[in-house]
């Protein structure tokens, strides 16, 4: 049987749970919408600079434990340059949509990834059906019989995928070979021709930067063989970067805490984008970029914000959803914590399991009756970062109402293309 939770918390007229205008005045989204063009100019150029000068120091003739450092500092670089595409991608990053569209372009070769098909994979997929399997593939949990009627090698790598090495390889594999470079997927064939001129961008201009680094490498070491440049300038790099983003993403969108849905009825915008995100807090104060992309709520209810505004913008979300926003800070402890008890998920329930059906976390609630009690709690918070917004008190222990349908919805499993 599907149970279902009937939200009490009723949003301003002509607004909806979630919605930009149940949490913003029309002033404020306009504030928090607003885009800085030398700002953004700044941070293109300055996190630019710093990559080629880490590629420079990755391939220099310098000890071996030199170049490696670099190397991961050149993977993390490619990641916050990754960040501008994030939010230019969304075209928020700078005023204007053609440049937002380029500077895309320009910051996607390191990671070798297609602006248009990264558009289907995030904007119009990720953004639109947030924790709705079947149509949102990010991390998606199965189910234990999906689990169950799976082949030994996809349950194999699915215990891979949500282990402590998971991240290594998730990425490649999911993301980035199958979707992300050329068209080919039934998804991307849809609209072919328009991915070509990003496609060919990426393998003949982002080709052509990992041809530089073997070039500078030789140039500046021409004793050391050429895999051993490509070893240090593109591969540890971007190996670097591929654990990176896959695992903000685990991040995320999987805790204890978060749901997941497998059926389009029950599944709302609400669920999907305040209830189905988590706000990490990272336990360092520089690399801003990060900081700005784990403040995943406020994102996902208005992706035209920048990242440079989203501690403000969550800071108020916050204060109209109280504990329904899950946050914690991230650490070895919580990572091992998340990856041990979100192996599967009773879609059912709404409640985290082991791979061998046992549940790891008590079902997740989504009844918000208690919502407005919650906001004059003043309980002692777990973490208050000098920036930021704080952290949302605990909801108090009560017994849930819950109103049991009988039946349940055939679940919204399907086409994934852009059209939908």
């Amino acid at each position: 049987m599907s149970t279902v939770f009937a939200p009490k918390l009723e949003a301003p007229p002509g607004a909806k749970l979630g919605r930009p205008s149940d949490w913003l005045t029309a002033k404020e989204r306009a504030e928090v919408t607003e885009k800085s063009l030398g700002r953004g100019l700044w941070l293109l150029g300055i996190h630019y600079f710093l990559y080629f000068v880490t590629m420079a120091v990755a391939v220099a003739p310098l000890p071996i434990i030199v170049n490696i450092a670099a190397g991961v500092a050149n993977g993390a670089l490619i990641g916050l340059l990754f960040l501008i595409g994030h939010d230019s991608g969304h075209s928020a990053f700078v005023p204007d949509r053609v440049l937002n569209r380029w500077i895309t372009r320009l910051v996607f070769l390191p990671c070798l990834h297609s602006r248009s098909q990264w558009e289907v994979v995030h904007n119009r997929t990720h953004h639109r059906y947030t924790n709705l399997k079947g149509f949102d593939y990010v991390w998606a949990p199965m189910s234990k019989e999906e689990y169950d009627r799976a082949s030994k090698p996809r349950q194999f790598l699915e215990r891979i995928y949500r282990g402590p090495f998971g991240p290594l390889i998730y990425y490649w594999f999911e993301f980035w070979i199958p979707k992300l470079i050329i068209p080919v997927t039934k998804q991307m064939r849809a609209e072919w021709k328009s991915h070509l001129p990003d496609s060919f961008f990426v393998i003949l201009v982002g080709g052509g930067l990992v041809a530089f680094i073997g070039v500078l490498g030789s140039l500046l070491s021409p004793e050391r063989p050429l895999w051993l440049v490509m070893l240090l300038g593109w591969f540890i790099p971007f190996v670097v970067w591929n654990y990176l983003m896959a695992l903000s993403i685990f991040l995320q969108h999987n805790h204890p805490k978060v749901p997941w849905f497998d059926d389009r009825n029950e599944w709302s915008f609400y669920g999907g984008n305040i209830r189905g995100t988590a706000h990490v807090d990272l336990p360092f104060d520089f690399l801003s970029l990060f900081k700005w992309v784990m403040l995943h709520h406020a994102h996902h209810a208005l992706p035209s914000i920048p990242g440079y505004k989203l501690t403000e913008a969550q800071a108020k979300l916050i204060k109209r959803y109280g504990s329904d926003v899950v946050r914690y800070r991230f650490g070895i402890g919580a990572y091992r914590d998340i990856y041990k008890k979100c192996k599967l998920f009773d879609y059912d329930r709404k409640q985290w399991l082991d791979f061998d059906g046992n549940p790891t976390a008590a079902p997740i609630e989504l009844d918000a009756s208690d919502r407005d009690a919650v906001f004059a709690m003043k309980n002692q918070a777990l973490l208050q970062p000098s920036t930021g917004p704080r952290v949302a008190p605990r909801r108090p222990a009560r017994v849930p109402q819950r109103e049991v349908v009988d039946g349940r919805h055939k679940s919204a499993h399907g086409d994934t293309s852009a059209d939908r």
